[in-house]
């Protein structure tokens, strides 16, 4: 379940792609190491973005967050030291004009906390092993948002410890940002706070101009 209450929703015009891409982080304001890198060069940063809602009604819109690439968006991964796995930081910033961020929202929430999406088959998926879904609590403070880890059961490379992926969806008014960071379960995957934080603070501060 999420800890405390969820942030007041801000109201905030759609954003164009190039305000998105203005509005990430830039590195000057993290930590030392960090560098970043253009997401278009790593295909796997689409992970679980096949699965399909087939026979999963209530992760439906755990997979439509996964899946959907909104015309107006800005991508870039965050590598914090070296550039390996565990240290590297997807954040995907979208303009979802509409009223389909808080949509989106609304039905992410309650399918993870509301504890209605637990696991789902991905399309084409290994064996056709099932990806366990567990709510991870928000600590995000400047906008709402829903924390998730999707579980595979078999290592990153040739491990059978398991993968984890964790994401978090934060909606500012007709704008969302999704975070991605994967794995090995055993190494305990956590989105970088001041990564979320500055991210989250530049959207919100971004729409309210």
């Amino acid at each position: 379940m999420p800890s405390g209450a969820s942030p007041a929703w801000r109201p905030g015009a759609a954003l164009s792609r190039e305000q998105l891409t203005a509005a990430l982080v830039p590195v000057a304001e993290l930590a030392p190491d960090t560098t970043t890198e253009d997401p278009g060069a790593t295909p796997a940063a689409r992970a679980s973005a096949s699965a399909s809602a087939s026979g999963e009604a209530a992760c439906a819109p755990v997979l439509a967050v996964l899946s959907e690439q909104p015309q107006a968006s800005a991508r870039r991964w965050y590598v914090s030291g070296n550039n390996v796995l565990g240290n590297r930081t997807l954040v995907d910033a979208a303009g979802l004009p509409e009223g389909r961020s808080r949509e989106r929202f609304e039905a992410l929430k309650d399918a993870v906390y509301g504890g209605g999406c637990t696991a789902f088959r991905p399309e084409g998926g290994t064996g056709g092993a099932r990806l366990r879904v567990e709510a991870v609590p928000s600590e995000v403070t400047e906008a709402p948002a829903v924390g998730f880890r999707i579980l595979s059961p078999t290592g990153a490379v040739n491990g059978a410890g398991g993968f984890t992926r964790v994401y978090l969806y934060a909606a500012v008014g007709d704008n969302r940002v999704l975070f991605l960071k994967g794995d090995d379960t055993a190494h305990a995957p956590a989105l970088p706070a001041d990564l979320v934080t500055a991210q989250i603070h530049r959207l919100v501060t971004a729409t309210s101009g």
